[in-house]
Order: structure tokens, then C-alpha cells, then sequence
């Protein structure tokens, strides 16, 4: 199956690249068919920043992000599926009930709520790694085996997943890049993305622009280089989604790799 690109809206004022405060329903509703019109196979909501050390907000703040603009992209009559990056049930709930197909949850803590909603509305569901919150995650970085253990939690996460009566083909994988995780062990995740694939479900890798990919004293904006070099990395590794802020550039990279590979 040739691997798919997501494209990130980030309704908030705050997200670490492309969070701006001057944000309306017009300017995200125009990056939404832009980013469609240049490749993207879904595109990915989100409404809260979880950066490390981003401030948290209420659940109704979030939905309040979040819900219009959902609204909005069917009124432009998007024809790719869309994703709701959350952490809350709350806000999962209100993206199912308006038409999300895929809950990308961000809490490392999937609850049996949460699964029992997506398989009401017979949605997709990204199960990520992490640990504590944004406030707190980058202090818990130990791990006696990083690969092993990342692993287990997913497992986990993938049996009670189908515990709660959610298939394989539901369920997606994220190792959450740059989530409780530090610069040398993001490197080593990247380096063997390969050992999560007989998990038996696909992995979305999620690099796009983040500051384990600095060179130097460059900021998110110069980091389009790395992120495409990163990428090839994880296409390589067997990656099956790619969620990125560039869609064009990772059109262009996903289309010379499928002709090279063949």
C-alpha cells in the first residue's frame, strides 16, 4: 500500500511552527484545500498545542477550535477523510459527532470511553507513546530499553484496543517522536522504526519540523531539509503515514521514492 501523507492544521495560536494567534475560519479553510490540492490524503485537526511545556486548555476552549472549522470543511466540500489531533474525549466525541474519521489521540492514555466512540462511529484510531503531559513529559526520558519498552506500551495499547472490539485495520501506531523523548533516543527510534512493523498495524511517524532535527541554532522554519532527509528514513523503515506541515515538498519526496523503489 503506498504510504499516505497527512496534512497538519494547527487551529491554535501557539503550536511550535505554525501556530498563529491571527488565525480565522477563511485562512485555515484556504491551508485545508491547499494542502488537499498538493497531495495530502488526509488532513489532521488540532486545536491544542502539546509542544513540551505548552500551556493546557479547557476541553471547551479546544472544541471551540476545533468544531467550527470541521463544520466549515464540509461546506468546501473536502473530499479526503479528516483526523482530529486530541487528547480529551470530550472534544473526540464532538469531532465524531461532525463527521472526523480518525481520532489521533495525544494522551499516550486511550481510555475505554474513547475506544467504545470510535467504534460506535466506526472511526480509526492513532495510539501514540508518550509519558506525563507537555508539561511534564521531557522529565521522563529513563528507560532501561527504549525500543522494548516503547513497544510494550503499544502492544498494550493495540490489545485493549481490540479488547474494547476494534480491529487491526482500525488502529494505527505512533512512536511519539520528540514525546518523553530525548534527541539521541528520537535518533534511535528513527533508525529502527522497522522493529514496530510486526505490531500488524500501520505506523504513522510524526518528525515534521521538530527540534530534535535542529542543526545549529536554526529554528522550525529553516528545518524543512531535515525533515524531508527524516522522512526518507522512515519510508525506508517501512513508515506507512506520513504527518507533516509540507505537503507539497513530501508529495515531491513520496513520488521520486516510490519510483526509485520500484
Amino acid at each position: 500500500m503506498t504510504p499516505q501523507i497527512w496534512g497538519i492544521i494547527n487551529a491554535t495560536p501557539d503550536s511550535f511552527y505554525d501556530g498563529n494567534p491571527a488565525n480565522t475560519l477563511d485562512t485555515l479553510a484556504a491551508r485545508a484545500v491547499a494542502l488537499v490540492q498538493n497531495g495530502a490524503d488526509v488532513l489532521d485537526i488540532g486545536g491544542e498545542s502539546t509542544r513540551p511545556n505548552s500551556s493546557s486548555i479547557s476541553e471547551e476552549a479546544e472544541t471551540a477550535r476545533v468544531i467550527p472549522l470541521i463544520q466549515d470543511l464540509h461546506k468546501h466540500d473536502i473530499k479526503v477523510p479528516l483526523s482530529l489531533d486530541t487528547r480529551h474525549v470530550s472534544v473526540a466525541a464532538a469531532g465524531l459527532e461532525n463527521g472526523v474519521q480518525i481520532i489521533n489521540d495525544v494522551s499516550g492514555n486511550p481510555t475505554k470511553e474513547l475506544f467504545s466512540l470510535v467504534k460506535k462511529h466506526g472511526a480509526q484510531l492513532v495510539l501514540m507513546h508518550t509519558r506525563g503531559t507537555p508539561q511534564t513529559m521531557q522529565t521522563q526520558t529513563d528507560y532501561t530499553d527504549l525500543l522494548g519498552e516503547v513497544k510494550e506500551f503499544l502492544a498494550q495499547k493495540i490489545a485493549q484496543a481490540q479488547a474494547a472490539g476494534l480491529t487491526k485495520e482500525q488502529l494505527i501506531i505512533d512512536v511519539g517522536f520528540g514525546f518523553a523523548k530525548t534527541r539521541t533516543q528520537n535518533y534511535e527510534l528513527l533508525n529502527h522504526l522497522s522493529h514496530f512493523k510486526d505490531l500488524g498495524v500501520r505506523l504513522l511517524v510524526a518528525l515534521s519540523r521538530k527540534s530534535f532535527l535542529s542543526q545549529g541554532s536554526d529554528t522550525p522554519a529553516d528545518r524543512l531539509p531535515q525533515t524531508l532527509a527524516a522522512h526518507l528514513f522512515a519510508l525506508q523503515q517501512g513508515a506507512d503515514i506520513l504527518r507533516v506541515h509540507d505537503v507539497k515538498e513530501m508529495h515531491q519526496l513520496l513520488t521520486f521514492y516510490n519510483e526509485a523503489s520500484k
